[in-house]
């Protein structure tokens, strides 16, 4: 059984609670920067695919999406 591969994504401006149930389970987190990162869990590159659209769909700014290799670094 393969686990899910744990991802953080990028966007430039906050998340405010509405929009961020469309990313459960995903953590979000609003930074100081003006940034929000979405960190958790996703199964697959269909999975990973349907959240970048959601992303699209929201017209928000894609920033960065990375696979984090050891969540616990």
């Amino acid at each position: 059984m393969n686990l899910p591969t744990i991802y953080q994504i990028r966007v430039k401006d906050h998340i405010d609670d509405e929009w961020a149930e469309w990313f459960a389970p995903l953590q979000i987190a609003n930074g100081s920067n003006g940034e929000a990162t979405f960190t958790g869990p996703v199964r697959d590159q269909a999975e990973l695919h349907g959240l970048i659209n959601k992303v699209f769909n929201l017209n928000l700014t894609l920033l960065a999406v990375n696979r984090i290799i050891d969540p616990s670094e």
